[in-house]
């Protein structure tokens, strides 16, 4: 069995479905693309062929983009000289996208087969650019399904055409949004914005697009067609330029030049403005190479795709049993406190929100309800939801209520002191086997670990604010640490559905390291509790 395979109808309809094989969701691959290839061919060849739709075998998914090994292979391939490797690999996809998106016709724009997209849901990555090279786009109503390109957010781009035909098709303001912030869409608002052309019930998505193709509808893309103005206006028309000087401008001052990645989109998408298509691909296909090449950008995607995918799925895990949380104690009801209980009891744990008096701890619960009640205005959760949500997390100032917790997390105030004594009073009411943990993004975990009589027990979890809002938690291992707190903490930060990163107990662990070189303090500001060691 191949990834793509085709059945052909005797209304004339030929549908090609992608199932890639031993994936939840297709991704491309370097078997698939001459497979593809090869049915296209045979479908537009074929005289008893009108039309072609191509969709998913995967229910609520179309793809979720390009298996990033196509690349490292890509490069492999050509020895001593990758970038030729890459670019040839890059146009010979770029071909048959083009093949798709010219079907059969002539040069007169004559002729050819319409090629319909349905989508029965998510679109990611060349999972949207497959598409946008088909004649039109239908997408299933699916409330859940995540429409763009996210490519810039593991620093590369759209490389394959959907840079150059999404700004084709939009204009390049109005496709800034899904190429320089990877900002991604149900399909209802990718409607309105242009991306796909319907959305029609789920249950009625191949029918729909099977009757369009019957339609015998006139397929020719704008940028195909004499006398084609994009959008907008190009980089020389007045609108257009202001566009461009704003996007540049925007870029520079978001990323200080630090990201390579939008820089080589706004340029691929400045020059291809100013050529015709094809050309502009070839442009596409260089900038891509360039930043394919470039160490930055390779260094991005294994740290923000491979390592992260890996890390999700319990790489580098220690070899014990199973540690998820049944119940979690979490001291301090303050903005970090509040947070981490909204995460936990959202991820179906109980939760027992202590602070010093009762108005606090209520005010940190009250804040669940704020984040639910917000998500209710904007159709991301429901009354019922925010019911099951509160009724897991127990705000109190009693700490015989951590009975029973299998984690504690403290986050209280950020004083070596004050949190010695919350740890040895609540684990003076934890069982003897509760994992402790520390949220702090400063102080030392060792030193934190002498209020335990069980060190091995005690780990820092230092979660980012606001907590339900951002996905990095760094795990922090003390001097003695055991391997039973780190898969405490690796399983519990997975099941509130974030990205554990576990570092050694150093000076402002990992993530403050990054950031304390750029700021305008720099390295001259130390806690105090550092300076002692």
């Amino acid at each position: 069995m191949t990834d793509f395979t085709m059945e052909k109808g005797a209304d004339g309809v030929a549908v090609i479905t992608w199932d890639t094989r031993g994936k939840s969701m297709n991704v491309m691959t370097m078997e698939a693309w001459p497979v593809l290839d090869g049915l296209i061919d045979d479908a537009l060849s074929d005289d008893a062929v009108r039309g072609i739709v191509i969709t998913s075998g995967k229910a609520g998914s179309f793809a979720g983009g390009m298996d990033l090994n196509v690349i490292a292979r890509m490069k492999e391939g050509a020895g001593d000289d990758p970038a030729r490797g890459l670019f040839e690999g890059l146009m010979a996809t770029h071909a048959i996208l083009r093949k798709i998106e010219r079907a059969g016709m002539d040069d007169r724009n004559r002729g050819g087969k319409p090629i319909a997209a349905a989508l029965p849901g998510t679109a990611l990555g060349i999972g949207l650019e497959l598409p946008l090279a088909c004649h039109r786009i239908f997408a299933a109503d699916n409330a859940s399904a995540r429409i763009g390109l996210p490519e810039i957010m593991v620093g590369i781009f759209p490389g394959m055409g959907g840079t150059t035909r999404l700004v084709r098709k939009m204009g390049a303001m109005a496709a800034a949004p899904l190429l320089l912030e990877g900002k991604l869409s149900d399909p209802q608002k990718a409607k309105s914005a242009g991306v796909v052309d319907e959305v029609v019930p789920a249950g009625e998505l191949l029918d729909r697009a099977r009757e369009w193709v019957l339609s015998e509808p006139r397929i020719v893309k704008p940028w195909d067609e004499r006398g084609y103005r994009m959008p907008g206006g190009a980089p020389y028309h007045p609108a257009g330029f202001m566009t461009f000087v704003g996007a540049s401008a925007m870029v520079q001052g978001r990323t200080q030049g630090a990201f390579p990645a939008p820089k080589a989109l706004l340029s691929a998408v400045y020059e291809g403005a100013l050529v015709p298509f094809d050309t502009a691909l070839r442009i596409e296909a260089r900038w891509f190479t360039n930043i394919l090449m470039n160490p930055s950008s390779s260094a991005m995607i294994r740290s923000l795709f491979i390592s992260k995918e890996a890390l999700e799925k319990g790489a580098n895990r220690p070899d014990a049993p199973d540690q998820r949380v049944r119940k979690l104690g979490v001291l301090g009801a303050g903005m970090m406190g509040a947070g981490i209980a909204l995460v936990a009891a959202q991820a179906g744990i109980e939760v027992v929100l202590i602070d010093q008096n009762q108005e606090a701890a209520e005010r940190g619960r009250s804040h669940a309800a704020d984040y639910m009640d917000e998500g209710i205005k904007r159709g991301k959760a429901t009354e019922e939801l925010k019911a099951e949500v509160l009724g897991r997390i127990n705000a109190t100032t009693d700490l015989a209520a951590l009975k029973g917790c299998d984690l504690i997390v403290e986050a209280v105030f950020e004083d070596m002191t004050v949190k010695a004594e919350a740890t040895k009073a609540a684990l003076a009411q934890a069982g003897a086997d509760c994992i402790f943990a520390t949220n702090t993004s400063t102080l030392p975990i060792s030193d934190l670990a002498r209020a335990s009589d069980k060190p091995d027990q005690f780990i820092g979890i230092h979660f980012f604010s606001p907590v339900e809002r951002m996905m990095l938690v760094e795990i922090i291992k003390g001097r003695e640490t055991g391997p039973r707190a780190v898969a405490k903490a690796l399983d519990f930060v997975r099941q509130i559905r974030k990205t554990p990163i576990v570092v050694n107990d150093a000076r402002f662990f990992y993530a403050n390291r990054c950031i304390i070189p750029i700021s305008t303090r720099g390295y001259a500001w130390w806690p105090r509790a550092w300076r002692r060691r």
